[in-house]
């Protein structure tokens, strides 16, 4: 009986040997889980790399990272580029952009860690050309670009990337100076400082030369095409200017070619009559461009000269023009109603106006009432072109009421 109690004394101090190895090494398996993890990442944009400590897992896995402070050294160690108190666990360091940096990150506290970190930052974004264009601004880059949104640089400049490592910004009505900020795609960043001058302007007349007793007959929209209109101008070879609608021309094209060749002078009055100060750029140049491309393809002469819709008259409608490829805008100083001629000033007609009229069905009435006050006031109708404005000086508006 006593072999038996030896053998179980024996085998009772087997077990309690073999749960204090299993309880010491469940400590360790504690420990080592409570241990910090370095953690780290690029910004290519700032040239940083972030290093955080991170806890450990377990009980113990916070206390020991509140415990815990870190210290970065480039080169093994050998310069300490920066340091994180107990428990704060993050720094930023400065890298080289087009270098590999080797790091070295020592944790000490209860669970000391030391860490090597290799970290390759791509090179820095470069403009490689910088050039002023007719249109506005090219811009080429080292590197592709991430495309940003396409939203004005200032005013209504437009930027746009017509290639993966160029951009454009698109002249508008007003100059622009600013600061642009470019993202290549691996994050690389640039700022460049731009200058776009603004885009040439088209003036406005609301006057013409009054050379001769000049006066200058102009009629807009092209709604109610007028026979009696044509017949006096085929009588008299009367010059007449029709500002004309394109979606208002298409209706009659055979009137307009008529009109044409009695010696009318065709000019754009946009593709769909809009106030244009209300539209951007780009659409009030799609208006005159598109208008004057169609006219001059169905009537065999793209025409030169534009009037604003109402009259309405600002910056963009004006460099829209001009990038319409449009040479003059035209105004106007005198209407005709049924009551009469109306100038500008209230005063009888004169010299150098221009006078409006609209194709409506009253337009052959009204005509002739304009002719009777021209002779009575010995002007000259004459044709409306470019050249009419030589010496005169533009206006911002029309100067008669519409």
């Amino acid at each position: 009986m006593r072999g038996i109690h030896v053998r179980l004394a024996a085998a009772g101090t087997l077990v309690g040997l073999g749960l204090v190895v299993a309880w010491m090494g469940q400590r360790a398996d504690a420990a080592a889980q409570a241990r910090p993890a370095v953690e780290w990442t690029l910004s290519a944009a700032s040239n940083t790399v972030t290093i955080r400590l991170a806890p450990g897992s377990g009980p113990l896995g916070r206390e020991v990272l509140a415990r815990s402070r870190f210290v970065v050294s480039e080169g093994g160690g050998k310069s300490r580029l920066s340091q994180a108190a107990p428990g704060r666990g993050i720094v930023r360091v400065p890298v080289r952009p087009g270098a590999q940096t080797q790091l070295l990150v020592q944790v000490k506290g209860p669970m000391p860690v030391a860490q090597a970190l290799a970290v390759t930052v791509p090179p820095r974004l470069r403009v490689t050309v910088l050039r002023h264009t007719s249109g506005g601004l090219l811009i080429r880059t080292s590197d592709p670009l991430r495309h940003q949104p396409r939203r004005p640089l200032c005013g209504t400049d437009q930027i746009r990337f017509p290639a993966p490592d160029e951009v454009t910004v698109a002249k508008s009505p007003d100059p622009c100076r600013a600061r642009l900020r470019l993202t290549a795609r691996d994050g690389e960043r640039a700022t460049v400082r731009v200058t776009v001058s603004a885009l040439p302007e088209i003036p406005l007349y609301s006057f013409a030369s009054p050379a001769g007793r000049a006066i200058y007959i102009t009629v807009d929209d092209g709604w109610t095409p007028s026979s009696k209109v044509l017949a006096i101008m085929r009588k008299t070879r009367l010059p007449v200017t029709a500002f004309l609608i394109e979606q208002a021309a298409q209706r009659n094209l055979a009137y307009w070619r008529a009109f044409a060749g009695a010696g009318g002078t065709i000019a754009d009055h946009t593709v769909s009559h809009p106030n244009l100060t209300r539209l951007s750029l780009s659409q009030a140049t799609f208006q005159w461009a598109q208008a004057r491309l169609t006219l001059g393809r169905w009537l065999g002469t793209a025409p030169v000269m534009g009037r604003p819709p109402y009259g309405a008259f600002d910056r963009t409608v004006a460099a829209a023009a001009y990038r319409g490829r449009l040479k003059a805008l035209v105004g106007w100083s005198a209407t005709v109603s049924g009551t009469g001629v109306h100038t500008w000033d209230g005063k009888p007609l004169e010299s150098g106006e221009i006078v409006l009229l609209h194709w409506d069905p009253g337009l052959g009435r009204q005509l002739t009432k304009l002719l009777t006050v021209i002779h009575a006031r010995h002007l000259q109708p004459m044709p409306l072109t470019p050249a009419s404005f030589a010496g005169t000086a533009p206006q911002w508006h029309s100067l008669g009421g519409d």
